[in-house]
């Protein structure tokens, strides 16, 4: 065989192997990494305001939908031991929170509430179903009830929540007109008291209670804590110690959820396959 040839051959071995060994760490990888993976701490942003169209997830919107994703992707990952949900929110869409929430509440895993800048009216309902809430003393945060004063939700004459618990018991029309203002404002009640119900449930507090702190005020840290608003003053950090301590995670990486996808170049670069000496194929 001529000297050309042989090379050629070597060559073409060369490319088979690396060919057979890139294609051998695809299959096995993902079982590799099982084994090597630290536990985590997942943490899931909340920011902006909270819509239940999934076509606003932008910085400026956070969606139902998007928080719930990245809940199941944390709660399937074995590796994840306890969560954070990092919020700096104002509020938005009742129907969207209330969802999150029940999702929160529902998750198997350790779920810690931070509170950043602010966590306001339905972002603070979020919060509230969390294991335990954190926040900065200087956070703003309650204002539960904002949403519903001077609200024209039900009615295009601007109605006040009022909370009464005997509101609860009664029924709406089937037949509302948006346009009457009685009607409008027993829907307005109905919800406003049923809003404050699910916070005073959630923190183990009595609705009277919370009812008194609604109507929209703002608090912060070290007054929310006082107030039972909250449980703990500190910053993300704080936030991320007590999620590991609940999930018994010792030996800890942070991660954001939901995590972004990997395409297959960067997965071999991290494993270095691409470093590979080829000179010594030849």
């Amino acid at each position: 065989m001529s000297e050309n040839n042989s090379k050629w051959l070597n060559l073409g071995i060369g490319a088979f192997i690396i060919l057979a060994i890139v294609l051998l760490l695809v299959l096995i990888l993902p079982f590799g990494n099982l084994a090597i993976e630290q536990d985590e701490i997942a943490v899931i942003t909340l920011g902006g305001t909270i819509t239940y169209d999934s076509s606003n997830s932008t910085k400026a919107f956070t969606s139902a939908s998007q928080i719930e994703n990245a809940l199941n992707e944390a709660n399937s990952n074995p590796n994840v031991k306890a969560i954070v949900l990092d919020i700096n929110s104002k509020g938005g869409s009742e129907v969207a929170c209330s969802e999150i929430a029940e999702n929160i509440k529902n998750s198997p895993k350790p779920v810690i509430a931070y509170i950043g800048d602010k966590g306001l009216d339905e972002s603070y309902l979020i919060a509230t179903s969390a294991d335990s809430i954190v926040a900065s003393s200087s956070s703003s945060i309650g204002g539960i009830g904002r949403s519903f004063m001077d609200s024209g939700k039900y009615s295009k004459v601007k109605l006040t929540g009022v909370y009464n618990e005997d509101y609860l018991k009664l029924k709406r029309s089937n037949n509302a007109d948006p346009d009457n203002l009685a009607n409008g404002q027993k829907m307005i009640d109905q919800d406003y008291t049923q809003f404050i119900k699910k916070i005073a449930e959630n923190r183990g507090l009595k609705p009277n209670y919370v009812a008194k702190l609604a109507y929209g005020k703002r608090y912060n840290g070290n007054e929310a804590k006082n107030l039972g608003l909250i449980d703990k003053i500190g910053n993300k950090n704080k936030a991320i110690e007590i999620a590991a301590k609940k999930g018994n995670a010792t030996n800890y990486t942070i991660a954001n959820y939901p995590k972004a996808k990997k395409s297959l170049t960067e997965t071999l670069a991290e494993n270095n396959i691409f470093n590979l000496d080829l000179s010594k194929l030849g």
